[in-house]
């Protein structure tokens, strides 16, 4: 059986009885044994169209013998039950289900990668995870989620690092970004060469430390190679792909990570805001689920 940590998400229509139609069909696809949720938590909408109610919030444990790619089908399946539409993205949604951790997988394709991309960075996420694997821990940080939760809530956290390899894409997402700003969060900047294997050494200033560094990366012709294919290298040097050598060249990066698209600029400007949001909102628990 392998552990398998998912989130639940939900914001239109009746979204408690969605997420309580989510639970069901989870149970009767897994077994009620292996089906262990948190509580449900209201979250303000992070990253997409204004105007959009709050989200309901939750996390489930599950206990598995299924592969990766059968959870995955799984919970898309349920999603489209459950009338899950996809127009834009992070838009309003009847339901949202994310499959976070699968035992210590490390997976990077384009349809799917794991561990979740975003889940080290959303309190919306790691709060309540910690509800039911606080003790789990994270393959690419090797952090537990009770760590990476923490972390979130630390005093350390006073913002994020954003690394580019290329200085002129650098500067104007710099510039981009900078009328976004939340104060007193604070964003540092890097130009970081792909060839510089400073980039994993732990004594780097930029990188010996526990805050979240965004790593933006663009493909140079998107419309003929794509960005997963591109950032392969780099999702394997930041240890995201199972090409991250971690037996053999020991651990070399500590603090969560995220590897993210530049191609857009302004869509990256405005992820890097959204990190932000989803950092510190302020998130409430409203029954059990």
């Amino acid at each position: 059986m392998v552990a398998t940590l998912i989130s639940l998400g939900a914001n239109l229509g009746d979204p408690r009885e969605s997420m309580f139609a989510a639970k069901r069909l989870l149970t009767n696809c897994f077994g009620s044994s292996n089906v262990n949720c948190s509580r449900l938590y209201r979250t303000p909408p992070i990253g997409g169209p204004s105007g959009q109610e709050d989200f309901l919030n939750a996390v489930v444990a599950i206990q598995t013998d299924k592969s990766v790619w059968e959870v995955w089908e799984t919970i898309k399946t349920i999603e489209s039950t459950l009338g899950r539409q996809r127009q834009l993205r992070w838009e309003a949604r009847r339901i949202d289900i994310d499959l976070l951790l699968y035992g210590g997988h490390r997976i990077w394709t384009p349809h799917l990668k794991v561990p979740h991309p975003r889940m080290c960075m959303r309190t919306f996420v790691l709060l309540p995870a910690c509800e039911v694997a606080s003790d789990w821990v994270d393959p690419v940080t090797q952090w537990s989620i009770l760590q990476l939760a923490e972390n979130l809530r630390s005093s350390e956290i006073c913002g994020l690092r954003v690394v580019c390899p290329d200085s002129s894409l650098l500067g104007k997402l710099q510039e981009l970004v900078g009328s976004q700003q939340t104060a007193p969060f604070k964003i540092e900047w890097y130009q970081q060469p792909p060839q510089d294997r400073e980039l994993v050494n732990p004594s780097s200033s930029i990188h010996n430390s526990s805050a979240l560094s965004i790593f933006a990366v663009a493909s140079p012709d998107p419309m003929t190679i794509l960005w997963e294919d591109y950032s392969l290298p780099w999702a394997g040097l930041l240890e995201l792909s199972p090409s991250g050598r971690r037996e053999k060249a020991g651990i070399l990066l500590s603090g969560p990570r995220y590897l993210m698209p530049a191609n857009d600029l302004r869509w990256a400007a405005h992820e890097i805001h959204s990190a932000q949001q989803a950092m510190t909102c302020i998130i409430e628990p409203t029954e059990d689920f």
